[in-house]
């Protein structure tokens, strides 16, 4: 089974939330039946190797801490864990925080987690709703105890048994209907007394009832997709997570308000700002290079394809381009503050040197004479670059010209890998260059 990435929650959170839910089939230690990437302590596996794989998670998916884990009990008790030693592991059903670096998290395998974040980013909070919680009023108690507005909050909804999957008896219906006969709708007869039950509708009515109207999410059947563990499917099972925290320097400012102490002041590095929750999507090789500030050094071989003609050669002197090889050494250095990179590429002895900064929403890249600005993306383990405006000794040019220049960052065979292409209408390719690159030890 290939190893996958983390999934990350659908809805407009505000800047500086995060969110991850895992899944079974991420690279971990654990043997079946809890293949592979098992993170419930509880559940039957060796207790060494569920420590391992959450101490990976750390790693992977760069959290600012380890996970502040509940003893889940599927009951409707919720943690303050603004309150709580960091190590703490409290029996409770769901959790809240409004510090920043403090990760929230609960464990499922077809119960439903819940996301929950106020409209201003100030506060966040998570629950694990089973059916027994979610008909004891979790939700409703976890939006309380996050002490903003219920009309501010969103929700998100994350991987649970889907409706056409999860079968039921009398006495869950009658648990639902004691205390709000409209709860009917969600559930639908298949035998006597058995009913097929909607999870995800129960929750959108509670967290309505909660005044909670911004609600995302809820398309998932863990029963059915095996990405995720569930106990309906498997009974002897692994646990993945859903987890959600407030990045310890998160961003508000234009990019061109931020002043020379930016990096002192703890502001997040410039890739990472610009994609926001996007930016944990990437591969590690390609985070891992955008993540840091200072001086890092790299090493590594370019394939160099170059266009013909004296204008491509004159576009490619005023943009610093490499010259054509099969097969180059590449160094690149990259001078990183949370304000600005600089960059400099050595292909062979020929040096390129661009400087780039946020501006607004995109990426400006200075390369020569000319001056870039990019849209990122991430998808797909793949970080895209692709130009919106483009200027030449100042003057802007027409973007459809550009449509040709486009940069891909990716990982593969464990290696960063590169490509870059650019080619102008009149003018067709003016150069292309792709390969691979390694961190240098220092």
């Amino acid at each position: 089974m290939a190893a996958e990435f983390a999934l990350h929650a659908d809805w407009p959170a505000p800047a500086g939330v995060r969110t991850a839910i895992t899944l079974r089939t991420m690279a971990g230690l654990s043997k079946p039946p809890f293949d592979a990437f098992n993170l419930g302590g509880r559940c039957g596996d060796d207790p060494a190797v569920v420590e391992a794989n959450r101490a990976a998670l750390v790693a992977a998916l760069g959290l600012p801490a380890q996970p502040m884990w509940l003893r889940q009990v599927h009951g409707n008790v919720v943690a303050d864990a603004d309150a709580l030693a960091r190590d703490a592991e409290p029996e409770a059903d769901a959790a809240v925080t409004h510090a920043h670096g403090t990760v929230l998290a609960v464990l499922t395998a077809d119960c439903l987690p819940v996301l929950l974040c106020a409209g201003d980013g100030s506060a966040i909070g998570v629950a694990h709703a089973g059916w027994r919680g979610l008909a004891a009023g979790v939700i409703e108690a976890a939006v309380a105890k996050l002490g903003v507005a219920p009309a501010s909050v969103l929700a998100w909804l994350g991987p649970a048994i889907g409706p056409a999957s999860y079968e039921v008896g009398d006495e869950v219906r009658a648990a639902f209907l004691a205390h709000d006969a409209g709860a009917a709708a969600a559930f639908e007869e298949t035998r006597p007394g058995h009913w097929l039950c909607d999870l995800y509708a129960l929750a959108r009515r509670r967290l309505a009832s909660a005044g909670v109207r911004q609600v995302f999410g809820g398309n998932f059947d863990t029963f059915s997709d095996a990405r995720f563990y569930s106990f309906r499917r498997d009974r002897e099972t692994g646990r993945f997570a859903s987890l959600i925290w407030i990045e310890p320097a998160t961003v508000r400012a234009d990019a061109d308000e931020i002043g020379p102490n930016a990096a002192a002041d703890g502001l997040q590095p410039v890739f990472a700002r610009l994609l926001g929750d996007a930016f944990h999507r990437l591969p590690p090789r390609v985070r891992a290079l955008h993540a840091a500030t200072g001086v890092r050094r790299y090493r590594g071989s370019a394939e160099v394809r170059r266009g013909a003609g004296w204008l491509s050669r004159l576009c490619g002197w005023a943009t610093r381009l490499p010259g054509a090889a099969d097969t180059t050494p590449i160094d690149v250095e990259i001078d990183a503050s949370a304000h600005e990179e600089t960059w400099t590429r050595r292909f062979g002895t020929q040096r390129m040197r661009s400087h780039l900064r946020p501006h607004g929403t995109l990426l400006r890249e200075r390369l020569g004479l000319a001056t870039f600005e990019f849209a990122l993306s991430a998808a797909d383990g793949v970080l895209r670059w692709e130009p919106r405006r483009v200027r030449a000794l100042g003057l802007p040019l027409p973007a459809r010209w550009f449509r040709g220049v486009r940069a891909a960052e990716s990982q593969r065979d464990g290696r960063y890998r590169f490509e870059v292409e650019a080619a102008l209408p009149w003018l067709g390719e003016l150069v292309r260059y792709e390969g691979w690159l390694e961190a240098v030890d220092e």
